[in-house]
C-alpha cells in the first residue's frame, strides 16, 4: 500500500535536492528515501527522550514549499519512528540529512533505487496485561523473547 504525504522543506533544502537529483539521474523521493535511510544508520547520536520535538527554524512563508511524497506503508511507519526516537519533526530530519549527507552522497554520483526497508519490523506482545512493543532497526542475530 502506497502513502501520500507532504514535508515542508525550507527552498534552500528544496535547490539542493533538486540539484542532487539532477545530478543523480534519480528522482528526488528517490534522494529522499536514501537520505532517510542514512540518518536512520546514525540512530545512536539522534536519538533523544524526554524533551518536544523539534521543528525547522522559522523563515519568511514564501521561503516554504509543500513537498509531496509517496512511500510504503513500511518507510511511512520508519519515518514516524524516526520523528518519536529523534524528537525531530519529519521534515527537519530531512533537512538535516541534505544538509548532512547529500554532499557525500553525490560525491559517489551514483543512487541505487534499492529496497531500502527490508530489515524494519516491528512486534506487538502482550505480557501480563501489558502491551510491549519491539522494533528492529536491522536484522538482530537473535530476536530477543520475552
Amino acid at each position: 500500500m502506497l502513502i501520500e504525504s507532504t514535508m515542508y522543506v525550507n527552498m534552500r533544502i528544496l535547490d539542493m535536492l533538486n540539484r542532487g537529483a539532477a545530478i543523480t539521474g534519480s528522482t528526488r523521493t528517490c534522494l529522499i528515501k536514501i537520505l532517510m535511510q542514512r540518518v536512520m544508520k546514525e540512530n545512536r547520536k539522534l536519538i533523544m527522550s524526554h524533551s518536544r520535538i523539534k521543528y525547522q527554524e522559522r523563515d519568511l512563508k514564501e521561503n516554504w514549499h509543500r513537498l509531496h511524497i509517496v512511500m510504503s506503508e513500511y518507510e511511512y511507519e520508519y519515518y514516524l519512528d524516526m520523528r518519536k526516537f529523534f524528537k525531530m519533526s519529519v521534515s527537519f530530519i530531512l533537512a538535516y540529512a541534505v544538509m548532512r549527507f547529500l554532499d557525500e552522497l553525490l560525491k559517489g554520483n551514483k543512487v541505487t533505487d534499492n529496497y531500502y526497508y527490508k530489515n524494519y519490523v516491528f512486534i506487538k506482545k502482550s505480557i501480563n496485561k501489558v502491551i510491549c512493543w519491539q522494533i528492529y532497526w536491522g536484522y538482530p542475530e537473535k530476536l530477543a523473547v520475552y
